[in-house]
């Protein structure tokens, strides 16, 4: 079944992959941010806006729409995934002028949508058993490793996030938000 989450997941991708083809030509999937195609004053930055728009906004529909607390902090990581979209981050040429508060808000914001999807993997693997117990503590490390590992490395910095977006939303689009409604799935699918 398509949910809004896949639906946002797919635009979301798209626009990545895309990027290259309708940004700046010194735009590198190695060196530079998925952040960086929605940056300020930068060509076609609507279509990355948009994307993370339409990703936050499908996270939250399905997890309010399948409400249970603990989809708390996944609806959080789509609420702060469009609020990234809507406050930019600044422009890849460095000599142009920005709007400081949007750059520092969308830092800000990232790293509350990178907080609640961790806490929500964690939480999530507290709640299963077996395989998938692993899956989620694992992609919780992922999601606390690898932006560390950009910021160590950050002439790689484009493609750690991109690897860090591909297990995340893996994730999202196998198990959100149906395997948090344990009440309504075989135990079965917990191991």
């Amino acid at each position: 079944m398509i949910t809004p989450t896949k639906v946002g997941i797919i635009f979301f991708a798209l626009a990545v992959l895309l990027g290259p083809l309708y940004t700046v030509d010194e735009y590198s999937i190695v060196n530079n941010l998925v952040s960086e195609l929605a940056a300020q004053h930068t060509p076609n930055n609507f279509i990355m806006i948009c994307a993370f728009i339409a990703l936050g906004v499908g996270v939250v529909y399905d997890g309010v729409r399948t409400f249970q607390i603990p989809l708390l902090p996944f609806i959080l990581f789509g609420l702060a995934m469009a609020i990234v979209g809507i406050f930019p981050h600044k422009p890849l040429d460095a000599s142009q002028s920005f709007n400081t508060m949007y750059h520092n808000l969308h830092g800000i914001v990232a790293s509350i949508a990178g907080t609640a999807i961790t806490v929500g993997l964690i939480w999530q693997g507290f709640r299963t058993y077996g395989r998938q117990r692993l899956i989620c503590f694992y992609i919780a490390l992922i999601a606390t490793v690898l932006p560390i590992l950009m910021l160590s490395i950050p002439s790689y910095k484009g493609i750690i996030q991109r690897v860090m977006y591909l297990h995340i939303f893996s994730w999202l689009w196998l198990k959100y938000p149906f395997i948090l409604a344990d009440k309504n799935l075989p135990k079965n699918l917990y191991k």
